[in-house]
């Protein structure tokens, strides 16, 4: 377990948070960036706003981390704990990529494997003083809708709510949450595009 002088700093505004709500804003973006940001930008807060479609987009990347492995885990399988939470925000600054305004947008905006359409309009987003946004799930079929924000000031409480720890089960095929005597399986085949499972931000 790393202690707090070996991680980066909390970036202002987000030392009131609790370490869910600031942890995202804490680390650098990954090598290839994120949907709605770019390389060398901040890193955002991103989030599903139910509990399934939270368990789709995680299922993804629990995919993409087992196929990425350079040998197979012990028993073929991957055990791991995750924390669902609750959270407020609020802000005048946003925007609803999901209101019809943006149907004719939906396909560059829900693809799968190309992120360069959503990094440009992220960028703009932050350029044009946007705090946060809604927007539909690329990995869920439903499009279901998701929340992402630049930075903390949106956040109307700097608690979180409703904890709740779930136990994953990720193998070659499946992705597996169980939560309080409920399951949510999430099969590969889902998130395949043209046989393959896509790069995060490629």
């Amino acid at each position: 377990m790393l202690d707090s002088d070996s991680k980066p700093p909390c970036p202002p505004g987000t030392q009131r948070l609790h370490y869910l709500l600031a942890t995202p804003f804490r680390y650098p973006p990954l090598p290839h960036g994120s949907r709605f940001g770019g390389r060398f930008e901040p890193s955002l807060f991103y989030a599903g706003s139910s509990v399934q479609v939270t368990l789709c987009e995680n299922a993804y990347y629990r995919f993409y981390f087992y196929h990425d492995m350079q040998a197979p885990p012990p028993k073929r399988q991957l055990r791991s704990q995750h924390t669902l939470f609750e959270f407020r925000y609020r802000t005048q600054q946003g925007a609803k990529l999901h209101s019809p305004g943006f149907d004719r947008h939906q396909e560059r905006l829900r693809d799968p494997a190309d992120y360069s359409a959503t990094q440009a309009l992220g960028s703009a987003m932050r350029n044009a003083g946007i705090k946060g946004f809604e927007y539909r799930s690329a990995r869920d079929p439903a499009g279901a809708i998701n929340i992402a924000l630049f930075d903390a000031t949106p956040f109307s409480s700097s608690s979180v709510f409703n904890e709740k720890s779930c136990i994953c089960q990720t193998t070659e095929r499946e992705v597996l949450f169980s939560m309080e005597r409920k399951a949510s399986r999430f099969p590969l085949d889902q998130f395949l595009v043209g046989g393959r499972l896509p790069t995060p931000a490629p």
